[in-house]
């Protein structure tokens, strides 16, 4: 989900929008939906509603990921993890305080980091529901957790860790 100021600019967006995307317009609390031509409006949120709140919301409500759908999302993470080329990503949760540090090297042709990601961490936690890229080249990630959902994010650590040797 996107977020813009006003519809004005959600019209204006040079971008390519992704078939089902939603946009949250500030000014208005409205959200709306790109159907492949277009945005079309959806409705309104409530006055106090943030984009994380109404993604929070739209993501507990959706099914849990299946099989071709984990599949789906380990080649995103192997792809996204072949133009990185990193010794060391993080799995980030700001709400659960949820961090995860790994250690890869320089085998990038080796699925680790998208197994232990999807079935070791993200699995073992709860229902996974999206895995997506965002626009700064971050995999995010939805999963859900009893009846809410949380969000993490996968990203090149190397600048965190320092080695001491």
């Amino acid at each position: 989900m996107i977020e813009v100021q006003d519809i004005k600019t959600l019209t204006k967006l040079k971008r390519n929008n992704k078939l089902n995307e939603r946009a949250l317009v500030k000014d208005t609390h409205s959200v709306y939906k790109w159907n492949g031509s277009n945005w079309e409006f959806q409705g309104r949120t409530g006055i106090d509603t943030t984009l994380f709140q109404l993604n929070q919301s739209i993501m507990t409500g959706l099914p849990k990921y299946s099989h071709e759908q984990i599949s789906a999302a380990k080649r995103l993470i192997d792809s996204w993890h072949s133009r990185h080329q990193g010794n060391y990503y993080m799995l980030l949760s700001n709400e659960q305080h949820y961090y995860t540090v790994f250690h890869i090297g320089h085998d990038y042709s080796n699925p680790v980091l998208e197994n232990a990601v999807i079935d070791e961490c993200l699995g073992a936690l709860g229902a996974i529901k999206e895995v997506s890229l965002t626009d700064d080249d971050v995999v995010e990630c939805w999963v859900t957790i009893g009846d809410t959902s949380y969000v993490y994010y996968l990203f090149n650590y190397d600048e965190g860790v320092v080695e001491c040797v």
